[in-house]
């Protein structure tokens, strides 16, 4: 694919006890296709089996560096990211902390807890500990100003009760980050619906 926006490979990034096998990830892929993308240009990652995926970002930050890079190699472009919920911390582990800011060109955040979720402190497990809002892994990931050559979308609604719309904000300023708060889609609703899917898809 050559260069240039809405040219770049498509990488669809999961959440918390997520897959990518599930509906709403196709309900995404055909909107993409809706716009002319290529379907091989368009993959969903899935990181494991429905209700299992309960392991830390950073772990997770290096699967999706290898898919990422797989595509960068196969397109010889950079590749835009869409990531939902804990994806989208993973996604900016690697770009941040994983040398990825070389292969991403733009990420998009759906529901992703940038500042934390009061929530995850009923979840016991690797992925819950990290998305603590006193956290260790967010304290690190957010101490330092994300990467210029990457373009940050981060999409927050006031219908998400898991990630409120005021903790899936990137908490800085910058021409390349832009945060975009809508009204009521839920948590799940984010990655396939038609109004805040119009709400990056030009972006990109």
């Amino acid at each position: 694919m050559e260069g240039g926006r809405g040219d770049e490979p498509i990488l669809l990034v999961h959440g918390y006890g997520d897959t990518g096998a599930m509906p709403w990830w196709r309900t995404l892929e055909r909107r993409f296709a809706d716009r002319g993308y290529p379907n091989d240009a368009v993959e969903t990652l899935s990181l494991g089996v429905p209700g299992l995926t309960l392991d830390s970002p950073r772990r997770y930050a290096s699967r999706i560096g290898d898919r990422v890079e797989a595509l960068r190699d196969r397109y010889d472009s950079r590749v835009d990211v869409v990531a939902h919920s804990m994806g989208g911390l993973g996604a900016r582990w690697y770009v941040e902390r994983g040398g990825g800011a070389a292969f991403v060109d733009d990420l998009v955040t759906l529901g992703t807890p940038h500042q934390g979720t009061t929530l995850a402190y009923t979840q016991p497990t690797p992925g819950g500990r990290a998305m603590t809002p006193d956290s260790e892994f967010l304290e690190t990931l957010n101490d330092r100003r994300p990467p210029r050559s990457v373009t940050y979308t981060a999409v927050g609604s006031d219908g998400d009760r898991l990630v409120t719309a005021d903790r899936a904000v990137l908490p800085f300023d910058g021409r390349n980050v832009t945060n975009v708060r809508i009204r009521g889609p839920g948590h799940m609703e984010l990655v396939s619906d038609a109004a805040v899917f119009s709400e990056y898809a030009n972006a990109l």
